[in-house]
């Protein structure tokens, strides 16, 4: 009887363990379930991801392959992500400033950024990424991206992914990514087919607006101030802002030193750090007058030249 009732409690357990790692829809969860956006089922993705590879055209195929060895070379972990202490300290002086897009031309970037939030880009697929992740401390943190200049055939992915991210890729097709694109698309993990139609189709003058709650590991976006639904969860990794194209286009990218198009995160103060830090701005260009260092320079510079020989006194070149 014991030996009976040992037996049919294993059997129990077993069946409890199959049931809580199996999905809703009946498929047992496989892989690694920390990392962030993991697919439910693997063997789903790997399906997915046979069927993509044999409708591929050569070049597409070869690209795909390409990002794929990229990150297997280069896992999240692979590199630092966390906020060191100089950055910390960098944050604290320069406030929201700190932030800055920073092309991967080793990898092969071909875009451009200007003024640290302006990217640039052109024909080449290619995606851009911040100096510095998305910070954890705050509840939820947000930033916007304004479409500036965008022509109807260039597609732009706007979002989130770790680093080392394949630079000749957009965001949300790869892991360990999400991206809001401009079909109106979300991208998640995968560039093999959308998982659906998430919200309208962005055009030029549009504003995305990205959203992330480290205490939730939730990703939402919002369009021209509306917010549409949580894009993603389990993104529990160090994230960083990440924008993509394959074709021309201008992205202008407003980390919290100006207001945003959505009002609650004004309101809430969901920028990723206060606009301005405790740096001390330089003195006004022009301005000499209540400044001790620099009416005594200008003193200094007065007797110095006072003291010069004049014309006469100057000795004369040998000829």
């Amino acid at each position: 009887i014991i030996t009976l009732v040992a037996t049919a409690g294993t059997a129990c357990i077993l069946v409890l363990v199959v049931m809580f790692f199996t999905s809703s829809t009946g498929r047992i969860l496989l892989g690694n379930l920390a990392l962030p956006g993991e697919y439910d089922d693997e063997q789903a993705f790997l399906r997915d991801e046979e069927e993509a590879l044999e409708e591929m055209d050569d070049i597409s195929r070869s690209n795909y392959l390409q990002a794929r060895s990229f990150q297997e070379a280069n896992p999240p972990d692979s590199v630092q992500t966390d906020i060191s202490l100089s950055q910390h300290m960098a944050i604290q002086e320069k406030g929201v400033s700190a932030w800055q897009f920073e092309p991967d031309f080793e990898n092969g970037a071909t875009c451009m950024v200007e003024a640290h939030t302006e990217v640039i880009f052109s024909d080449a697929d290619c995606s851009v990424q911040t100096n510095l992740p998305i910070p954890r401390q705050n509840e939820i943190y947000y930033w916007e991206a304004k479409l500036y200049e965008k022509p109807s055939t260039s597609v732009v992915s706007i979002g989130l992914a770790t680093k080392p991210y394949p630079p000749f890729r957009l965001p949300g097709y790869h892991r360990y990514s999400v991206a809001y694109d401009s079909l109106g698309n979300k991208r998640l993990n995968q560039p093999f087919k959308p998982t659906r139609k998430y919200g309208p189709p962005l055009v030029e003058g549009d504003v995305v607006g990205v959203g992330y709650s480290p205490r939730s590991n939730t990703v939402f976006f919002t369009k021209n101030g509306q917010k549409l639904d949580e894009a993603a969860h389990n993104m529990r990794q160090n994230l960083f802002p990440t924008i993509g194209a394959n074709g021309p286009c201008v992205v202008h990218v407003n980390f919290g030193h100006a207001g945003f198009v959505y009002i609650a995160a004004n309101v809430n103060k969901w920028g990723l750090a206060p606009a301005h830090g405790n740096l001390a701005p330089p003195p006004p260009y022009g301005v000499e007058h209540g400044s001790i260092l620099l009416e005594r320079g200008s003193e200094a510079s007065s007797q110095q030249y006072r003291s010069l020989p004049g014309p006469s006194a100057r000795p004369r070149l040998s000829s």
